[in-house]
């Protein structure tokens, strides 16, 4: 597996121990989407409408510039343009701190933690922001007062590279076991709840994985 960061973000001190969860050898380095005016034009400009369209010259120069902050990008564009970068024989994650949603079938934009395909994109702001919070959050935060959001960092991304990982070998797309790393988590009460893998995950993945260090 290769896992890249995109600057500036850089791996974080707690990366070692997620990369002994696999047997096989994991590699990281960085990566740098090489296209600015795409990146300009895959902008959500409306969060009921994916359309794109040609992006001005200083959205542009905003890209050049990684003036990005509070920008969201269409996630299965953004996988597109990375998917040409990289050998699909292999599993390959990019993690960006760039916001990604897709577009659901309800005609809107849902903000996501990843994006997955012949290789997968992870958004590290998105383990914050994605993830539904209860009413007294948004309460609060309706009244002026943004309270922290106290993330497992480290459980997610482990989380988000086993799904992945099981996405790419094995064609398994989620769990329904509440517990499970594989399951859909789309609340932060949901993310909390999980504590490992379920019985029938552990036999799929017990070639790939040392369960010890989930």
């Amino acid at each position: 597996m290769r896992i890249y960061f995109e600057p500036p973000l850089e791996a974080p001190s707690f990366f070692e121990k997620i990369k002994k969860i696999f047997k096989f050898s994991v590699s990281v380095g960085k990566y740098q989407f090489k296209n600015p005016a795409l990146l300009a034009k895959i902008r959500v400009r409306n969060p009921h409408e994916r359309k794109f369209y040609d992006p001005f010259p200083i959205e542009i120069e905003n890209e050049i510039k990684n003036r990005v902050e509070g920008v969201i990008y269409d996630g299965i564009e953004l996988l597109k343009e990375f998917v040409k970068d990289v050998n699909p024989t292999t599993p390959n994650v990019l993690i960006t701190n760039r916001l990604i949603a897709t577009f659901g079938e309800d005609s809107r934009y849902h903000l996501r933690m990843i994006v997955m395909g012949p290789a997968a994109v992870i958004s590290f702001k998105g383990i914050f922001y994605a993830p539904a919070k209860d009413v007294g959050y948004y309460l609060k935060y309706s009244l002026g007062f943004e309270e922290k959001v106290d993330m497992d960092v480290e459980k997610v991304l482990k989380m988000l590279l086993l799904q992945f990982y099981a996405f790419y070998e094995y064609g398994e797309i989620f769990c329904k076991d509440e517990f499970c790393f594989l399951h859909n988590c789309h609340t932060v009460c949901e993310l909390e709840r999980v504590k490992g893998l379920c019985h029938e995950h552990l036999e799929l993945l017990r070639r790939d994985i040392e369960f010890e260090n989930l």
